[in-house]
């Protein structure tokens, strides 16, 4: 079955809210053939995300409306690798013992890109493979290397990489990112 994420515009709703209407999915959720995997709220926008394995979008809209009236806004249709290297989770956490609910990673990701300087304006003259051939020659493996070695000291997920050493990281703090580009630039 097709994966979907929905955005439900919640202004107002507190996160026990949304909790709520997310378990009342869970309990219809059968009924319809759906499986609702997990949901985000970011409660400063008003907005909730739901991650939903359904035969298609308007079936996922039935279990919010006869749940809870929620209906989402926006529906589309999403690989799972790319929620969960975006987002950093495709299933409900489980509190850690003595933790709250609340304290759990709300999924929210800061995103790094990186480009060696020219390397764009390269790629566009000669191509992919000729640009990619020339930069891997130009760069130095203890470069990569290091490179490499700085994304996985300060926990870069790999969203995605291009053949012309251009990298976007995803990291779980927007700080993570800072600090990480720093690092790469020899900035204390």
């Amino acid at each position: 079955m097709p994966i979907f994420i929905d955005r439900h515009f919640l202004e107002g709703t507190t996160a026990a809210d949304v909790a709520r209407a997310h378990r009342m999915d869970l309990d219809i959720q059968d009924k319809y053939g759906v499986k609702f995997l997990t949901y985000w709220f970011d409660q400063r926008r008003g907005t909730a995300f739901c991650l939903v394995d359904a035969p298609d979008a308007e079936t996922a809209q039935c279990v919010h409306r006869e749940a809870h009236g929620f209906v989402a806004g926006e529906i589309v249709e999403v690989a799972l690798s790319a929620v969960e290297a975006f987002l950093g989770r495709i299933h409900d956490p489980e509190p850690a013992p003595g933790q709250s609910s609340s304290d759990v990673d709300p999924g929210h990701r800061a995103i790094l890109f990186t480009d060696i300087v020219g390397s764009t304006a390269m790629t566009s003259r000669l191509g992919d493979r000729l640009a990619a051939a020339r930069l891997c020659a130009a760069a130095s493996s203890d470069q990569i290397l290091v490179s490499e070695n700085i994304f996985r000291e300060y926990g870069a997920a790999d969203l995605f990489a291009h053949a012309t050493r251009r990298r976007f990281k995803g990291f779980s703090k927007p700080i993570l990112v800072f600090r990480c580009d720093w690092a790469s630039a020899g900035v204390n």
